[in-house]
């Protein structure tokens, strides 16, 4: 939870103390930390002209990290740990940072496939896109009630935003979800969000539903494939 004193300043002051909070931690363990959650979806967002306008920041940031440098981190920072969610999490200049490490978190994406296609932003290792899109989705599934699963539910808008243009792997992405994820996935399409991020405005709203309705429909066609095909018998080895 953010402090007290860090809702004094601007929501642009803040988040910009965030971003440079975040860049100093990453330095200090490059490479073996990667973020995600909704401090990657707005470095996304907001390097790329279709979603600028739609970028949301976020006063708190969550990060995946190897076993060994939660080790080293650990000796600098005092950790609380949530063993219901799988993380740890710590205070650093009125921020809060939620920690995922390799192999002890529930997330649905193993650590180092994260680490191994991230990307940078502004100095900050972020999640790539597909695998961004199916941790949103995680964690919209556990929380799609609540005021958080509203953020991720936009949050998945933004990146279906972002792969209707950009190089996105779709194969990567539904390597990782499962029926629940799309299910989810297929919810928030035909939800009412997208009004939320056009700022109201109904015809932007429809065009963004288009572009991410296209979206999903390959993720799903490609999901039901993958599906189909681990369903298949084996052939017996010879």
């Amino acid at each position: 939870m953010t402090s007290i004193a860090t809702f004094a300043r601007s929501p642009e002051a803040i988040f910009a103390a965030l971003i440079a909070k975040a860049a100093n931690i990453g330095r200090l363990y490059e490479p073996d930390l990667v973020f995600i959650g909704g401090l990657a979806a707005y470095l996304h967002a907001t390097n790329h002209s279709l979603t600028a306008a739609y970028a949301e920041a976020t006063a708190d940031a969550a990060f995946y990290i190897s076993l060994s440098a939660l080790s080293d981190l650990r000796e600098i920072e005092e950790l609380s740990q949530n063993s219901r969610l799988t993380k740890h999490a710590f205070q650093k200049a009125g921020f809060s940072f939620d920690v995922y490490a390799e192999r002890q978190s529930s997330l649905p994406v193993p650590y180092d496939q994260v680490a191994a296609f991230a990307v940078e932003y502004d100095g900050v290792r972020v999640a790539s896109l597909e695998h961004l899109l199916v941790l949103k989705l995680g964690a919209a599934v556990d929380r799609h009630a609540s005021e958080h699963g509203r953020k991720d539910a936009k949050d998945a808008l933004r990146i279906l935003l972002l792969a209707s243009t950009s190089e996105f792997d779709t194969e990567r992405a539904v390597a990782f979800m499962q029926d629940e994820h799309i299910e989810r996935l297929g919810i928030i399409v035909k939800g009412p969000e997208f009004l939320a991020l056009a700022g109201g405005n109904a015809k932007v709203a429809k065009e963004l539903r288009v572009r991410c309705q296209d979206v999903f429909a390959r993720l799903k066609d490609a999901h039901d494939a993958l599906t189909q095909s681990d369903a298949q018998p084996k052939p017996p080895k010879g």
